[in-house]
């Protein structure tokens, strides 16, 4: 099976959407002694909100202490960052890729698309005026 170049295009393309606009996130352990069975972590798209603002974790160690056994208290991560280098590099090589395949396409088309645009304007008319002339 032979994927076409403006197929290899378009999942590069969204390829370079999906890293970009993903967080990487891996919160399994505990960070400076809060317990992930106490907070939910969540991290903000990298893209729609390059430096999410600092999380407080005295203010956090707070809102856990005044919550009722069993309550999940939902928060930021205070590693979430900008685009972490993992993402700016594969965005940039999916990127790369993406242009790259577009421009092989393009080229490998050109013929074909001149020779559509030659027999469409060397096409057979009916002989009537057209437009203003009419």
């Amino acid at each position: 099976m032979v994927i076409r170049d403006h197929t290899i295009a378009f999942i590069c393309f969204v390829l370079t959407f999906v890293v970009w606009s993903q967080p990487i996130t891996m919160f399994e352990t505990s960070y400076e002694g809060i317990d992930n069975d106490l907070v939910a972590w969540d991290c903000p798209r990298p893209i729609t909100n390059p430096s999410p603002a600092a999380v407080d974790l005295d203010k956090l160690r707070v809102k856990i202490s005044e919550s009722k056994p069993g309550d999940i208290i939902e928060s930021w991560h205070p590693q979430c960052k900008a685009l972490n280098r993992t993402q700016v590099v594969l965005g940039f090589l999916s990127l790369a890729g993406a242009i790259w395949k577009t421009i092989m396409w393009r080229r490998s088309t050109s013929d074909k698309r001149a020779e559509k645009k030659f027999a469409k304007l060397h096409s057979q008319t009916s002989g009537r005026p057209k437009g203003l002339l009419g």
